[in-house]
Formats: structure tokens, sequence, C-alpha cells
């Protein structure tokens, strides 16, 4: 049984409004429904999508404080604006700090988005993937077509010239002619995402990323 039931109808229009109050003056106002709308479900469905990736045959971090968005933001760089705008999950690979694979969610006001992404890639570590995929770029090409095919969209910043024109066949040259890389899904906001059914797309999502993580992970 999973315990997530959606989002609270009003969620979005709270984040909307957010945009044109969130000042100091406001934030005591603001926080209670902020944990209302976003922080209590989106704990909940943290707790459901912890059971999906522990079946993975990689370590993710998973404490909570890692994982889940708070609904404060850094007042180093936001002075005046006490509350972030968005939220967001991170199931981040453990036991490194750069060139992390991880899975994620993200939603603001008017769209929500999932995936697989590099935290804090560097060059030598995004060598390294990459030659993971290219000495493995059949397995890899196949699992990128099923993706695409599910309507994952493979983003990131792409070099200027081809950097294996060797593999011109191959599917796995959408991500090894990326400066870094990630493989999402981003939707408009619509009724999926006020009940349980966000929760079965988005675990859906991160079982079809499972063997392109594993894979990589390897």
């Amino acid at each position: 049984m999973h315990n997530f039931k959606g989002f609270d109808k009003n969620t979005c229009d709270f984040l909307f409004g957010l945009q044109f109050c969130n000042t100091i003056a406001n934030q005591g106002v603001n926080i209670l429904k902020y944990k209302k709308y976003i922080t209590e479900p989106l704990n909940l469905l943290y707790c459901d999508l912890f059971d999906v990736v522990d079946k993975f045959d990689m370590s993710f971090e998973t404490k909570p404080q890692r994982c889940i968005s708070t609904p404060y933001t850094d007042r180093r760089f936001s002075p005046t604006v006490p509350l972030k705008e968005y939220m967001y999950l991170r199931f981040r690979q453990a036991g490194r700090k750069t060139d992390r694979i991880g899975l994620y969610f993200d939603m603001g006001c008017d769209c929500y988005g999932y995936g697989l992404q590099i935290y804090k890639p560097t060059a030598n570590g995004m060598d390294i993937l990459r030659n993971k995929i290219s000495n493995n770029a059949e397995e890899f090409s196949e699992l990128i077509d099923k993706l695409t095919n599910k309507g994952f969209e493979m983003k990131g910043a792409k070099y200027k010239k081809d950097h294996y024109p060797g593999l011109s066949d191959y599917s796995a040259k959408e991500i090894l002619n990326r400066k870094s890389f990630n493989i999402c899904k981003v939707k408009a906001v619509d009724e999926m995402v006020f009940s349980d059914k966000l929760f079965y797309e988005v675990s859906e999502a991160f079982f079809d990323l499972k063997f392109f993580a594993e894979l990589l992970a390897k």
C-alpha cells in the first residue's frame, strides 16, 4: 500500500501566487500553507518512491534530509525571498561526491518532470561514464531506443562536433556527444498530480530507467 494520494488542488495556485507575495513579512502565513500543500504530500511521495529505488541493484542516498527539498531558500543567494517556489525529490548515488547518477522528481506551478540526471558532473567523471557507454554502445542504444519510444527525451549541452564518428548507427550518440546529460519527461500540470496516479507515473518511469542506471553504475 502506498500513502501518497496526490497534491492538494490548491497547490499550484499557491505556488503561482507565492511568486507575488514571497517576502519575509509574509513568511509566517506562507509557511503554514507551504507545509500543507507541499511539504506534507511531498514527504508521502518520497516514502512511496523510497520503496521503488530500494529495488535497484545500486545504492542510493535515501535519508530524507538529502532527498526532499526544504521550504527555505538559501538566503545567501535569495536574501529577500525566503521560500522556494518549486519542490523536488532527489535519489542520488551513494558513496560519491561528484558524477553521481540520480533519479528525480521536480514540480513548479505549471509543470512537473522526472528522470535520470548526473549530479555534480566533472570532465574526468563524464569521460569515465562516456567510456562505459561507448564500450557497450549496442546495449545502451537498445535501452535509449526503448526509453525514447516511451516518451523520454535526452537533454544536455551538445558538443559542436561529433566525438564518436565511428558509432554513426548507434542511438548512444544522443548521450555520448553531450557534455553532460539527463533523460527526462517534462509535462504540464494536470489532474494527474492531484491523485495517486502521479506516484504510479513516476514509479513506472523510475523502473523504466532502472537497467540504464544500473548498467551505468557498474
